[in-house]
């Protein structure tokens, strides 16, 4: 089967592609493509794995706050619905995966065109505003949550769960010895101080380390200094895509709450304070966290708490009471599905009248 997917933009879009990717690839037998921005993380991780076939394109959102420009991103999407369907063109998929946000509009929309089958797959509680888009133009719609708000009500619907990567899914039971903070693959600028300016408090918690991946909030270095003058022990790196080796020394998590972050602590069983970005489009972050916090393993904190003694308290509860914390790591993973890649995966070939 050949399977061309449309992801790019963030982390949140990119690993879950990648997951269902790497099944495929482990079946052995399939062609797979990658369209993407030649700009983004999602050519960094194609160039790494030459099984997986890259195709560059350009391609722009419309900026909610300037209409002005308006104008110019639809010029850009127009070329590159003309280059996507080039693309499909030339691949030939049997079937094409777009995995949301506007990197997947014009590949999307040219498979369509070209009467290609199109599988959506949206991954947080409220549906982003190009998946509702495109939910209308493809044959299935994938979803991670089983209420997703925003889906249109005539979509061919089928609940699979986010895609994790079996590195992360195949995580022993168990707990590290770190805090761990996770800010999302373009970082948290408000997770990183409000580690910072609580670093007094957390010093005074026995064996308390912690490990923050930044993005683009702080320079790493710098950062774990501060913390090291404070009292905590800390090392700081801006990204890597191992995050199976930094779950597996977590003992706690503090993270956003984005649709593949929480499905990666939710198959790790790693317990977590989760933060909903404010600014996230439609609130999704907030509802993912609601949904999960619902069913235990995840505690919800909002962002103006951070800056109370709220976290301190939750982390201090928490550190020291191992029991409570491998009850939470027990809720987390009842809530996990470590099988959506294969289930997506399955999707695809129904639809790509590949046999199973």
């Amino acid at each position: 089967m050949r399977v061309l997917v449309a992801a790019g933009g963030s982390g949140g879009h990119i690993f879950p592609a990648l997951a269902v990717l790497e099944e495929l690839q482990g079946e052995g037998g399939h062609a797979l493509g990658w369209v993407g921005s030649p700009q983004g993380l999602e050519a960094q991780i194609a160039a790494k794995r030459p099984w997986i076939e890259f195709f560059p394109l350009l391609s722009r959102g419309l900026p909610r706050q300037e209409p002005w420009a308006w104008p110019g991103a639809l010029l850009q999407d127009l070329r590159a619905l003309a280059e996507a369907r080039r693309i499909v063109r030339a691949f030939k998929p049997d079937v094409v995966l777009a995995m949301g946000g506007y990197p997947a509009v014009a590949p999307a929309l040219a498979a369509k065109s070209l009467g290609v089958p199109v599988v959506l797959h949206e991954q947080n509680a409220v549906m982003g505003l190009a998946n509702r888009f495109l939910a209308r133009f493809s044959d299935l719609v994938l979803l991670a949550f089983p209420k997703t708000q925003g889906c249109p009500h005539r979509a061919n619907v089928l609940v699979t769960g986010t895609p994790v990567r079996r590195a992360i899914t195949a995580l022993p039971q168990g707990l590290g010895q770190e805090f761990l903070v996770l800010g999302g693959s373009l970082g948290s600028r408000a997770l990183v101080e409000a580690v910072l300016a609580r670093a007094p408090k957390f010093a005074a918690l026995q064996g308390f380390r912690v490990r923050l991946v930044v993005g683009r909030a702080g320079n790493p270095e710098e950062l774990a200094r501060k913390l090291r003058e404070k009292g905590v022990y800390a090392e700081a790196q801006s990204f890597t895509e191992r995050v199976e080796e930094l779950l597996a020394r977590a003992r706690l998590v503090l993270a956003r709450a984005g649709g593949s972050t929480v499905a990666e602590l939710a198959c790790a069983g790693r317990p977590a304070i989760l933060v909903p970005w404010e600014g996230a489009a439609t609130g999704h972050q907030l509802k993912n966290a609601e949904y999960l916090a619902k069913g235990g393993g995840f505690l919800l904190l909002r962002e103006r708490e951070l800056s109370s003694s709220k976290l301190d308290e939750l982390v201090e509860g928490l550190w020291a009471d191992e029991a409570g914390l491998f009850r939470l790591s027990a809720a987390a993973r009842a809530q996990a599905r470590p099988d959506a890649a294969q289930r997506v995966v399955e999707a695809l070939k129904a639809l790509g009248k590949e046999p199973s």
